[in-house]
């Protein structure tokens, strides 16, 4: 207290001069109408301003849950047009029963890296979650990877951009298809390979998964072709720009195939009859 009245006492002076300024400018304000409106117009354009700006930081720190909002209602949407496609799948007397092909869970990213050659991705759902390994991962943008171990909270996906991954994708537009593999170098681009010679492919042409794996749903966008070498003799080589920015990504989707298993005993009690 004392401290404040030394402050005072040192700058009264000051102080005074201020008051009388503000008491100054208060009576013209009050007394003459140009200056009145004119300081009514400015303070009404400040307070915009500052309401306006207010309010821009209030959303910035609300994004986090609209987004959370948005991937849950993401979901829900994904898995209601997977029950469509079963509600609306040619049925017969043998197969009047019709299940969910696909089923969508939402998570998040809390882990990743970017610039090895064999880079990893890790989620805040596991086993728990219904999380199992081999499960399709994707993300707003396009195809991510695919969950190669789990926790019971936690899962690693393997990405794209890992060098041991290779993925079944097709040209959109003709349906051409061959195996995705990224090349360990520049993470936004990857390489479709095993397409034949004669297939026109052109720059710009969007590239999806074939649907033949038991793992991705046919369609899902993995990203558009940035250029096309030739200089093979039998095959194109395809450099493809992913969709999935993956310096960046947050949200994801997991994607269960609740057929998988069927497929893969079926095919494999067929090819030991072989």
């Amino acid at each position: 207290m004392k401290n404040i009245i030394k402050l005072i006492l040192k700058y009264h002076f000051t102080i005074i001069f201020i008051l009388l300024e503000v008491v100054a400018f208060s009576l013209i304000v009050q007394h003459n109408n140009y200056q009145k409106t004119v300081f009514s117009r400015q303070t009404s354009s400040l307070f915009c301003y500052i309401s306006s700006y207010l309010t821009d930081i209030q959303n910035y720190f609300h994004l986090e849950s609209a987004n959370r909002k948005l991937l849950e209602e993401n979901t829900a949407l994904r898995n209601r047009i997977e029950q469509m496609r079963g509600t609306f799948a040619p049925v017969t007397i043998d197969t009047a029963i019709v299940t969910v092909s696909y089923v969508y869970r939402k998570a998040q990213t809390i882990n990743s890296n970017f610039n090895k050659t064999k880079n990893y991705i890790t989620i805040d759902k596991g086993f728990t979650d219904g999380i199992r390994k081999e499960m399709a991962v994707i993300s707003p943008d396009g195809v991510v990877g695919i969950i190669r171990n789990i926790s019971n909270h936690y899962a690693v996906v393997l990405p794209l951009i890992n060098v041991n991954l290779r993925v079944s994708a097709k040209v959109k537009k003709n349906g051409y298809y061959g195996s995705l593999q990224w090349d360990g170098n520049d993470y936004r681009y990857s390489y479709l390979n095993d397409i034949p010679f004669h297939v026109d492919v052109q720059r710009g042409d969007t590239i999806v998964t074939s649907g033949f794996s038991s793992i991705f749903p046919e369609g899902e966008l993995v990203g558009f072709v940035e250029s096309v070498d030739k200089e093979t003799a039998n095959f194109l080589s395809i450099k493809v720009k992913l969709a999935t920015d993956f310096k960046k990504i947050s949200d994801i989707y997991v994607i269960e195939n609740r057929k998988k298993e069927e497929k893969r005993e079926l095919e494999a009690t067929t090819y030991e009859e072989k």
